[in-house]
């Protein structure tokens, strides 16, 4: 083969093996209320994309979905570094990376900033040229997989073992993961205080300054001293859904939806820099400045949610 198309041979193997590891390496991926839960990403990716019934359907049975997906991107991958089946491996890597273009990176604009699109034409790419190498080997254009209906026990052992391998590989991956993660993300040290903000961001309250203020009717989520500045906690609001309560400095608190404006994948507060992160595509929102987007596939800030501040009991409240 021509050094073009061993290249990419390798780019393409290594990143789907690559793929179909982390996927297992991720404690969250396969456990139902993560921040990257596969479940969650099929729901986002069935908002308003060509590919919404078929993620609709897959929804039901997410773990499976997840498992599948990362057993048939470490074969695609290890298929194609091999050698073995490479036709058919390509086919199904461009099969792969269109309905992901057509799910999770259809509302990324301009489209050249979306990764699946060039993935599914490098695949096509791929497969022109092994059958461009197969005619000048044997005279004439192979199909997409040969000599289907008398396969050699040769063929059977190989494809066998790359199965074998995805397998085994995909194991040892899940057994090397780590423990599950707050689907928060990591928490620092309670005593770590943030950066004092001048401006308090859309959906903050400042506290009463009538120490005789009667509570505010609604639901009671936390109070200051169980949220000390810096740190985060998850809620679920009636109307939004998943949500995340963040106390800025002392007397400002914010709560923002948790769902990702991109995908709808849910977000965690990284405290270290703190902002919200996306762990589908890497979308990054600042929570200090109405979590406006400031990294990432998206420019759509999170959705705000009131909430408020009772300062005799401390309680932090969503109101009814």
């Amino acid at each position: 083969m021509p050094w073009s198309i061993r290249l990419l041979r390798a780019f393409l193997g290594v990143t789907f093996v690559f793929a179909g590891v982390q996927k297992f390496l991720d404690p969250n991926f396969l456990r139902p209320g993560g921040g990257d839960y596969i479940g969650t990403q099929l729901a986002g990716f069935a908002t308003g994309t060509p590919a919404a019934p078929l993620m609709r359907v897959l929804e039901h049975v997410p773990v499976l979905t997840g498992t599948a997906i990362a057993l048939v991107e470490i074969a695609v991958g290890l298929a194609t570094l091999a050698g073995i089946g490479i036709l058919a491996a390509s086919l199904v890597g461009f099969g792969i990376n269109a309905i992901l273009w057509l799910s999770a990176t259809w509302h990324t604009h301009p489209y050249f900033l979306g990764s699946d699109s060039i993935y599914a034409v490098a695949w096509v790419a791929l497969a022109a040229g092994i059958v461009e190498v197969e005619h000048a080997r044997r005279g004439r254009v192979a199909g997409p997989i040969e000599r289907i209906d008398g396969i050699s026990r040769r063929e059977f052992a190989r494809g066998s073992l790359i199965a074998g391998v995805a397998v085994a590989l995909g194991l040892v991956s899940k057994a090397l993961a780590g423990p599950a993660s707050s689907s928060l993300g990591n928490v620092a040290d309670p005593t770590r205080r943030s950066t004092a903000r001048s401006a308090a961001p859309s959906g903050s309250v400042a506290p009463s300054a009538t120490p005789a203020a009667p509570a505010t009717p609604g639901r009671v989520l936390t109070t200051l001293d169980a949220l000390p500045v810096g740190r985060a906690v998850g809620f679920t609001d009636p109307q939004v859904g998943p949500a995340v309560l963040l106390r800025l400095a002392n007397d400002q608190v914010v709560a923002y939806s948790r769902a990702c404006t991109h995908e709808g994948c849910l977000v965690g507060y990284d405290q270290s820099s703190e902002i919200l992160v996306c762990p589908c595509h890497g979308a990054e929102f600042d929570p200090a400045h109405q979590a406006e987007a400031i990294a990432g596939p998206i420019r759509t800030p999170l959705e705000s949610i009131k909430v408020v501040v009772d300062r005799p009991t401390g309680d932090v409240i969503l109101p009814a």
